[in-house]
């Protein structure tokens, strides 16, 4: 469930099987609970617009969803250029006034999948959907469940596809995704997979981003402004120091990319705290309490269990935590940091609180 830079390995065009390209047709019992389980998801991304993102909120996704169910495949608002990589298609007329097409593949190249995905190759531009366009792929609750145990509903379900449709929303802006383009065009850019890879492997780079973290989070109990500003000077001492040693180490620079996912996972793993924390508020729907075998009328969201966002642990990119942590730092101070979120795409969150605190 983590983004990463990546070529999405199935050639649209190559997995469907013959049909009227572009032709109107109704939607069967199947696919009318797809359509509702994604209006579903649209209503959530909505509430959670109002309660931690406002631009997040609006009638239409972000970009382009795959939805993969068994044998079948949706797109959801996909883009014209897609038609060019597409080649066999039926369109499926619904009360939503989304667009969507429907196409049919072998089931065994159905994967199992929730991830926003771009491919930025050049050569695959005529046979990628996501080429330089973040496109969520995401799995049907059923093959979810298969492979993750935690997945027992659709509102389970909901969670991560909410987490990396917020990922989409960040990549659809278009200074973000330039930037994120240019630290790949530049050989910068370090995937977030590959980071967590150092943090398990390095021992020193992850000794010294465990105390790290741990200076994040005293800072944040902090009572008094200036031991919260002596702490996160010594965070920044102690960061500037893993990279250099680092550099020396191995003649690579982690900062840049570091200082990109922190700000990206960061955002989404406070996103994803929002949403459990007031999941007994998002809307429910009636559609899905009729027709959805997986969705629960008695849901309830799990408890927040906070150390899961703020401590740091093999599973979980690192850079999610110290990114969660850094933020709540922002917030505790009133730093409206979504107001340049965008606009200030290499702006990372550790220069915001070195420029907060006044820290040289």
């Amino acid at each position: 469930m983590k983004t990463r830079f990546l070529i999405f390995s199935l050639f649209i065009s190559a997995m469907t099987f013959a049909q009227t390209p572009g032709q109107f047709v109704q939607a069967n019992s199947k696919d009318k609970l797809v359509e509702d389980r994604m209006e579903y998801i649209r209503s959530i991304k909505n509430f959670v617009g109002s309660i931690f993102w406002s631009g997040f909120s609006g009638e239409n996704f972000p970009n382009t969803i795959v939805y993969f169910a068994d044998s079948t495949s949706y797109f959801i608002n996909p883009q014209p250029k897609m038609k060019e990589q597409v080649s066999t298609y039926s369109v499926l007329e619904n009360e939503y006034n989304w667009n969507i097409w429907r196409m049919y593949m072998p089931l065994d190249t159905v994967p199992y999948v929730i991830e926003t995905q771009f491919q930025l190759n050049p050569k695959s531009e005529k046979h990628y959907i996501n080429y330089k366009t973040p496109v969520l792929f995401i799995s049907s609750p059923e093959l979810t469940q298969k492979r993750d145990k935690n997945v027992n509903s659709t509102q389970d379900w909901a969670i991560p596809v909410l987490h990396q449709l917020f990922r989409q929303y960040q990549y659809s802006n278009d200074a973000m995704l330039t930037y994120a383009i240019r630290l790949y065009d530049e050989r910068k850019m370090i995937e977030l997979d590959s980071l967590q890879g150092i943090y398990r492997n390095v021992t020193a780079y992850n000794d010294t981003l465990q105390k790290e973290n741990e200076l994040l989070k005293k800072a944040y109990a902090a009572t008094s402004f200036d031991e919260e500003k002596s702490l996160v000077e010594l965070f920044l001492k102690a960061r500037a120091n893993r990279y250099k040693q680092y550099y020396k180490d191995k003649n690579t620079w982690v900062s840049a990319p570091e200082g990109f996912w922190e700000k990206l996972e960061g955002t989404c793993m406070l996103m994803e705290t929002e949403l459990i924390e007031n999941f007994q508020q998002a809307p429910t729907s009636s559609t899905l309490a009729q027709n959805d075998p997986m969705y629960k009328q008695d849901y309830v969201a799990p408890t927040l269990d906070i150390n899961k966002y703020t401590d740091l642990n093999d599973k979980t990119p690192y850079a999610g935590i110290t990114g969660f942590n850094m933020l709540r730092l922002l917030i505790k101070n009133k730093v409206q940091f979504k107001e340049n979120f965008f606009s200030y795409a290499s702006l990372s969150l550790d220069m915001q609180l070195k420029y907060f605190y006044k820290i040289k």
